[in-house]
């Protein structure tokens, strides 16, 4: 993996975010539309998960060559890297989940699907009107953003740990254990995916908006706007 940690300044036009895309192509497209979202200037971040169980996984996968477009790695991405090294177990696992399109292409076709996922970073961090926002797939255990980076940087068994759980954890969604969990310093908020839930979901300065779009649900796109609160701003397409 080329980058573990990623920061950006966007410095013009508006910012948004959006859920587990999945395939959901269209969708998506009707949300731009739906929001008037200015190509030129705008900027989408996506929370992982771009591909699997959706019918358009391949176009999702390559909004990530458009100027417009920033994106995280989720755990279906990593699936499509793993699987790829011959891992019979991985691979019955992301066919199971949503992968079958990525076996039905050839062996140079899926390694270019691989590549272009080894060039998602773990996690993003955009600077936007003097904020700070943090994006990261699934969930994050530490309560400063310092903290996290410096682990998710590190060697060893402690930063598989902290890399996993990014992309795979589900502890402060749930609040497991309740404890553990506070505002995260350092950062004005973080977004986060992976474990689909009704509605935006606020913990601490955290928000979950993966709504569930693959299985009929709802795809959450919503513009940060540091003058009004995040729970004004959400689209459902």
């Amino acid at each position: 993996m080329s980058t573990i940690i990623e920061h950006y300044q966007h410095e013009k036009g508006r910012l948004f975010v959006v859920g587990d895309i999945h395939g959901c192509y269209d969708e998506l497209m009707q949300g731009l539309e739906q929001v008037n979202f200015d190509f030129q200037n705008d900027l989408l971040i996506a929370v992982g998960d771009l591909v699997d169980r959706g019918s358009d996984s391949l176009k999702c996968l390559n909004l990530i060559d458009e100027p417009w477009f920033k994106a995280i790695l989720g755990n279906h991405e990593e699936m499509c890297v793993l699987s790829y090294g011959g891992d019979p177990v991985i691979q019955e696992m992301h066919a199971q989940h949503g992968g079958e399109w990525f076996y039905a292409l050839s062996h140079e076709e899926q390694r270019d699907v691989v590549d272009q996922c080894l060039r998602l970073p773990i996690a993003l961090e955009v600077s936007y009107q003097n904020k700070l926002y943090g994006f990261v797939h699934a969930d994050i255990r530490y309560n400063h953003w310092d903290v996290f980076k410096q682990e998710i940087l590190a060697t060893g068994q402690q930063g598989r740990f902290c890399r996993e759980a990014a992309l795979w954890g589900r502890s402060r969604v749930r609040n497991r254990p309740p404890e553990l969990f506070k505002n995260i310093k350092g950062i004005d908020a973080v977004f986060l995916g992976h474990t689909v839930v009704d509605l935006v979901t606020k913990k601490h300065n955290c928000y979950f908006i993966d709504t569930g779009a693959v299985f009929g649900m709802l795809l959450t796109l919503l513009e940060i706007n540091p003058h009004h609160a995040v729970e004004q701003q959400v689209v459902v397409i």
